[in-house]
């Protein structure tokens, strides 16, 4: 009588390669291991060995913030390199949104690679991020979700479902000779 057991995750051993170096000739060959890296960059894309993509989404929330920065040194010198007349419209929320909308918002780590994130944990993180920065850019701390909407800024979540339902169109319509879609 056979009967199946539940299916247990692998442990990771630590690698079995080895590189052999004979430089300089006059020494005799070392073995040397190779090591995994916790992290690597693939198209792009911040992987670890498990797919997690936390590395992913903590790279997405790392180009967030430092585009954030360079719209905080636009903003800066908008507001300092002109005259006192013009420092009011310069500096106005809506010429801070126009700034910061291509800057993050539009910036392609930013909102390309959503369908890649697996839990909403992530989206949230990446959400948080990008309304922090929002607020932090117009000086205006409401309620950052009708602040978003407002401004025409659809949830995260959204976003994600819809470059997903894009991707299944995509490999299922489009393409219906291929080996994913046979899948």
């Amino acid at each position: 009588m056979f009967h199946e057991t539940p299916p247990q995750r692998a442990t990771r051993f630590p690698s079995t390669f080895h590189i052999t170096t004979r430089f300089p000739l006059s020494l005799p060959p070392q073995n040397l291991p190779l090591k995994e890296p916790p992290t690597f960059k693939y198209l792009g894309l911040a992987l670890d060995p498990y797919l997690t993509m936390e590395a992913a989404m903590k790279h997405v929330c790392r180009k967030i913030n430092a585009a954030h920065q360079t719209v905080a040194a636009i903003a800066h010198s908008l507001s300092y390199n002109s005259s006192a007349t013009d420092r009011g419209i310069r500096s106005s929320p809506y010429v801070l949104f126009r700034i910061w909308q291509p800057c993050v918002l539009g910036f392609r780590v930013a909102t390309e690679n959503f369908r890649y994130l697996v839990t909403n944990a992530q989206i949230d993180a990446v959400e948080r991020t990008l309304i922090h920065s929002l607020q932090r850019t117009l000086h205006c701390f409401a309620s950052p979700h009708i602040t978003m909407i407002k401004l025409g800024i659809p949830p995260l979540i959204l976003q994600q479902a819809l470059q997903l339902v894009a991707l299944h169109f995509r490999y299922t319509v489009l393409h219906t000779n291929t080996i994913t879609a046979k899948l």
